[in-house]
Formats: structure tokens, C-alpha cells, sequence
């Protein structure tokens, strides 16, 4: 089974996912959710958007750590 790749169109944006701010995430991520929670989808098109939701999420996850790890290297607190 391949992978789930990153669909902008399902999500509501125009850019590929790695040249998405943090915010532009978030609002794709919970375009995604009230789609998904309309309940007005076929169970592909659900499954679609949930595999969309998951990448969406993982870039949020990344995209946070990233900053957190940067806030901590800019107080002198991470780990080296």
C-alpha cells in the first residue's frame, strides 16, 4: 500500500504542503474536519480527507516541534 500524498485541492489550498505556514495548516486541518463532520461525504471521499487530515496533522506536529526547539535553543535550554 503506497503512502498518502498531500492533495491541496482536497484540503482548500493552492500551495504544496511544505511551503504552508503553520496557520495555513491549521486552517486547512479544520477545513478538512468540518468537511469530514458534515457528514454529506461518501465513505472515499471520507477516507480521503481523513489520510489528508494525518498529513496535515504530522505537518502541524513537525512545524511546532521545530519552533519549540528553536524557543529552547534561543533561552540556552536545549539539550545538546
Amino acid at each position: 500500500m503506497t503512502p498518502p500524498v498531500f492533495d491541496p485541492q482536497l484540503c482548500g489550498v493552492t500551495e504544496p504542503l511544505e511551503s504552508l505556514s503553520f496557520e495555513e495548516i491549521l486552517a486547512a486541518l479544520e477545513l478538512v474536519t468540518d468537511r469530514m463532520a458534515s457528514g454529506q461525504l461518501g465513505i472515499e471521499a471520507a477516507a480521503d480527507l481523513y489520510e489528508q487530515a494525518e498529513l496535515l496533522h504530522a505537518a502541524a506536529t513537525e512545524r511546532l516541534a521545530a519552533v519549540e526547539a528553536r524557543v529552547a535553543r534561543s533561552r540556552g535550554t536545549a539539550s545538546e
